[in-house]
């Protein structure tokens, strides 16, 4: 999935009342391509070879680690447990999306259901055809839907203030 699903689960989670700022959420739904993007920029993952950043046990580490550092920061269960939650969904969402996720390591199955190669879109031939445009409103139809979230949390909090 594309960086523009994965913001609608940082979106949306603010729904549950934590009192981590939404900027913090955001990034969760990015952690693992950050780091993504930092292995590939030192040559130790590349394009379709990213089981580091991608397979389902290193993100299962990395949404331990950030649930980890959330209760350190803020000593609340909850929140720390959202923010494992978000950085989780990342493999989740692409779960559904790709066909190529690691499940461990070199050697290991690679996972998914393949949502856009179904479709006929291709991530490396960017070329505007239906696929892209299916591609695109899915993307943005979730983002759309998690800032929806996002807005009616903020709508029913300030209802509460007021009364």
């Amino acid at each position: 999935m594309s960086p523009t699903g994965h913001l609608a689960v940082g979106f949306a989670v603010k729904h549950w009342k934590s009192k981590i700022p939404l900027i913090w959420y955001l990034i969760g739904s990015y952690t693992v391509d950050i780091i993504y993007m930092g292995l590939n920029l030192i040559g130790f993952e590349n394009f379709g070879n990213n089981p580091w950043s991608h397979s389902l046990v290193m993100v299962i580490a990395y949404s331990c680690v950030a649930a980890i550092i959330t209760w350190i920061f803020t000593k609340h269960q909850k929140n720390s447990i959202l923010m494992g939650i978000v950085v989780l969904s990342h493999w989740l969402l692409d779960f559904i999306v790709w066909n190529n996720l690691p499940l461990a390591f070199e050697k290991n199955p690679s996972l998914g259901l393949g949502l856009y190669s179904k479709i006929g879109f291709d991530i490396n031939v960017p070329t505007f055809n239906m696929a892209m445009v299916i591609a695109t409103g899915l993307e943005l139809g979730l983002l759309i839907i998690g800032i929806l979230i996002y807005l009616k949390s903020r709508k029913i909090d300030a209802n509460i203030k007021v009364a």
